[in-house]
C-alpha cells in the first residue's frame, strides 16, 4: 500500500512539472523554466589520449605530453537530437590537442565556412555548443581563449638573432638590369630561438606549423672592410623571401631597393605573412658596386614571432 501511495504521488509530481511551465529548485518562486537557487555541478572529466567525446561529458582536460584528438559525437536527426548540448575543453598539458568533428560535420569558428578540426593549443580553453544542424556546421565555438594574457612563447614561436660582426662577402650584380643574384644573409647565433624555428647558418626561419607571423629584419651593405680603395654602392636591395633557393628561387614577401653611392648604407625589411607549416623565411641581399665584384654585408639581424592561426 505504502509503495503504491509513493508511485501515486511520484506520478502526480511528474505530471504537475511537465504541466507547470517553470521549475524552482531549491526556491518556491522560479523566475526561469529553470531557476537554481544554489551550486551547479557538471561532470568533470581528465584524459591524456585520443578518443570519443561522450554523451555525459561536459568538461574535458586534457592532460598529456603527447599530441591528441578528441573526436565530438556525430549529429542526430530527429528524436536524440541534441541541439544545445555544451562541451568545454582546456589543454593541461604538454602536448597539442586536436577537437575533430564527425565524418563531414563542421565546426563554425566565424572564419569562412566552418573548419573540420580545431587547434587547442597548450594552455587554451574552447567552449562549444552544438546548433543542432546535421550537416554543414553542426557545432559552433562560443569562445576560445588562454589563460594567460599573453600567448606563452611555445605557441608564438619567438625568435631573434644576434646582430652579428663578422662581415659576409656577397657576388654583386653587375647592373639593375641583369638577373640579380641574391645571397642569403647567415648569422652567427641567436638569442632566443624557441622550438629552434631558426638555422643561424642558413639564415632560414621555418614556419612549425600554420599561421600568420610576423616578421623584421635589418642589415648594413659596408665595404669599409673590404681592400681600399673599397667600391661604392651604386645600388642596394634587400629582401624577406618565402622558400629561398639560390639563383631567385622563391616568393619575395618585400623588398626594400636604394640607389645609393656610399661605401656603408643601412637597410630594413619587415612584413606579416601567412605561411603553411614547413614554410621558410630568409632575408636576402642583393647589390652593385662602383667596381669589382664583391660586396659585404655586416651588423646583420632578424627576429620574428606567430601572431595567429
Amino acid at each position: 500500500m505504502r509503495k503504491s501511495l509513493f508511485f501515486i504521488a511520484l506520478w502526480a509530481y511528474l505530471m504537475g512539472s511537465k504541466l507547470c511551465a517553470q521549475v524552482g529548485v531549491n526556491t518556491p518562486n522560479p523566475t526561469s523554466s529553470l531557476t537554481v537557487n544554489g551550486s551547479f555541478a557538471a561532470t568533470y572529466k581528465t584524459v591524456s589520449s585520443s578518443g570519443a567525446v561522450g554523451a555525459n561529458d561536459y568538461y574535458i582536460a586534457y592532460n598529456s605530453v603527447n599530441n591528441g584528438t578528441l573526436t565530438l559525437p556525430a549529429a542526430i536527426n530527429g528524436t536524440g537530437n541534441f541541439g544545445g548540448r555544451t562541451y568545454h575543453f582546456k589543454n593541461t598539458g604538454t602536448g597539442n590537442l586536436v577537437i575533430a568533428a564527425a565524418g563531414a560535420e563542421l565546426i563554425d569558428d566565424q572564419n569562412g565556412a566552418g573548419v573540420s578540426t580545431l587547434s587547442i593549443p597548450i594552455g587554451y580553453y574552447a567552449f562549444l555548443v552544438n546548433k543542432g544542424t546535421t550537416t554543414g556546421t553542426t557545432w559552433e565555438l562560443v569562445l576560445f581563449s588562454s589563460s594567460n594574457t599573453m600567448p606563452s612563447s611555445e605557441n608564438t614561436y619567438p625568435f631573434a638573432t644576434k646582430a652579428t660582426d663578422v662581415r659576409q662577402s656577397c657576388d654583386a650584380t653587375p647592373n639593375p638590369s641583369a638577373p640579380w643574384i641574391r645571397t642569403a644573409i647567415v648569422y652567427q647565433n641567436t638569442i632566443l630561438n624557441k622550438g629552434g624555428v631558426l638555422t643561424p647558418s642558413t639564415g632560414a626561419f621555418k614556419a612549425p606549423n600554420d599561421g600568420y607571423y610576423v616578421i623584421n629584419g635589418s642589415t648594413q651593405f659596408d665595404n669599409g672592410g673590404m681592400t681600399a680603395p673599397p667600391p661604392t654602392f651604386t645600388w642596394t636591395t634587400l629582401y624577406l623571401i618565402k622558400n629561398y633557393a639560390p639563383n631567385n628561387g622563391g616568393t619575395i614577401l618585400v623588398q626594400s631597393y636604394q640607389p645609393t653611392a656610399t661605401v656603408v648604407f643601412g637597410s630594413s625589411v619587415s612584413c606579416m605573412t601567412y605561411l603553411n607549416a614547413g614554410d621558410t623565411v630568409t632575408m636576402a641581399s642583393v647589390a652593385g658596386v662602383s667596381n669589382g665584384s664583391k660586396y659585404e654585408v655586416v651588423t646583420s639581424s632578424m627576429y620574428g614571432y606567430k601572431i595567429a592561426n
